[in-house]
């Protein structure tokens, strides 16, 4: 798959896993790595300047806290962010049904 159809949204990606629980980046990476092995690849490079963006935008809140692996920077969502997050799905679900809809009407 098209690493600009993940860019698009990867937001939302970030959001929902940090809904499901908070983590530090490498374990977001590899939560995400785990959730779609084959199909996106979500590389440190990518993510962190993500989380930086969302922290600064206020939809997550990033503290060090120390781990079974060391002093980490903790990533979890705030309310801002769970409104976000809301707002990104059904945006998705309209972006979804519309492509079907348009994919399944090219096909017949």
């Amino acid at each position: 798959m098209n690493k600009e159809q993940l860019k698009g949204h990867s937001r939302m990606l970030i959001l929902a896993a940090l809904d499901q629980k908070a983590m530090h980046g490498y374990a977001l990476a590899q939560a995400l790595r785990d959730q779609m092995p084959d199909t996106f690849k979500f590389g440190m490079g990518m993510l962190y300047p993500l989380l930086h963006n969302l922290e600064k935008k206020g939809f997550i809140t990033g503290t060090w806290r120390e781990v079974s692996s060391g002093k980490r920077r903790v990533y979890e969502l705030t309310t801002r962010g769970q409104k976000e997050l809301k707002a990104l799905k059904q945006d998705w679900a309209v972006f979804q049904k519309t492509i079907t809809r348009i994919v399944h009407a090219a096909a017949i």
